[in-house]
């Protein structure tokens, strides 16, 4: 490092809706605790963001909406060299342009593990269990059993899982429990390592729709995964089967989801997310009873968003300090930087950096 004071620039959402939002003292937990400067933006402007860039090491972003054209004057043209976005997904950053320019990127990935393989667990036990049909039959009123056929027993039957990254090896591992048998696809994961979490990987998209009985999403939202589950996808489907997605709404081709279910081709969904979020309320979605839905909160606990913040500030310091982040999402950003130091665990981390 040069002798100039490090710095880390925190970005809070534009729109404050909480007061918790104003609160940045697990943010700034981290940086604090080594002795880096933390500073909070309060422009307004592109032109205060790009001033503001000069002067820092690294950014932590929650909630702003980031021009990627500030990529241009961060990582190899600037002294900014990249920034941490709270939370998983990064559809809505540039990550090519990133790389381009040498911006390292990363987010807040794990914090929220537990939470969204319960919350797609949680989807899967109540479509199979037809929660939604039934509540709201007894809540006007009606008792009856004639619309239970057809219902799976789960235990013996087999979940297929799109992606298994942390969230999609915390599902597989949680419906083990309930006796599932796992078939998974991953074009990114070995078969080896798949092994060790006792998944059968799969090379096909479409094997996995033919075998499973109910099929949870876990994929980024990019190019490549936008509209992946299509009606080819869901012409190979059990009509019995389920589909689960708490990724990102995108994934899915809704339309096409919405023209199987009306034709019956498949059993029901448990979703999360939308392709337009908020949902629109004339949705033909929400009306169904053979699907379960929520409003993208389930990465959601208040333990998750602590841990979450404190995980912003510290990839921050790892950024600023001249390591690489625990949680790299543009990899491809290590061909057009100098080599830097490998991610190490905070407690190493801080203990081997003190101001």
């Amino acid at each position: 490092m040069s002798n100039k004071e490090t710095k880390i620039l925190y970005l809070g959402p534009k729109k404050p809706r909480h007061k918790d939002d104003l609160d940045t003292s697990l943010q700034r937990q981290a940086p604090e605790e080594v002795g880096i400067e933390f500073v909070a933006y309060g422009g307004t402007s592109d032109g205060e963001l790009l001033e503001q860039l000069k002067d820092v090491d690294a950014v932590m972003n929650q909630g702003h909406q980031f021009p990627e054209e500030m990529f241009e004057h961060m990582g190899l043209n600037g002294r900014c060299k990249g920034m941490v976005s709270l939370g998983h997904g990064f559809d809505t950053i540039n990550t090519e342009k990133a790389s381009e320019n040498g911006v390292i990127l990363a987010n807040t990935a794990s914090f929220g593990t537990e939470e969204v393989s319960n919350h797609a667990i949680m989807l899967m036990l109540v479509c199979a269990r037809k929660f939604v049909q039934h509540n709201d039959l007894v809540k006007k009123g009606v008792w009856t059993r004639d619309q239970l056929s057809p219902m799976g027993h789960i235990s013996g039957q087999t979940l297929g899982i799109v992606g298994i990254g942390d969230i999609g090896r915390a599902v597989g591992r949680k419906a083990k429990a309930f006796g599932l048998n796992i078939v998974a696809f991953d074009p990114f994961v070995s078969s080896w390592d798949a092994k060790e979490y006792g998944f059968e990987t799969l090379s096909d998209l479409g094997e996995l729709a033919s075998r499973s009985d109910y099929i949870s999403l876990h994929c980024y939202l990019n190019k490549h995964t936008y509209h992946m589950i299509n009606s080819d996808f869901f012409s190979k489907m059990k009509e019995t089967a389920y589909l689960i997605n708490c990724s990102r709404g995108g994934v899915v081709d809704e339309e096409a989801l919405i023209q199987t279910l009306n034709s019956d081709g498949i059993a029901g969904a448990g979703l999360d997310v939308f392709e337009q979020e908020p949902v629109d309320p004339n949705n033909p979605l929400l009306k169904m009873g053979n699907v379960a839905v929520t409003s993208h909160y389930a990465s959601y606990s208040e333990y998750a968003f602590y841990r979450a913040k404190i995980q912003l500030g510290e990839e921050a310091v790892r950024i600023a300090t001249g390591y690489m982040p625990m949680s790299l999402i543009n990899p491809d950003v290590a061909r057009t930087i100098p080599k830097r130091e490998r991610a190490v665990d905070w407690a190493i981390m801080s203990k081997n950096y003190r101001r």
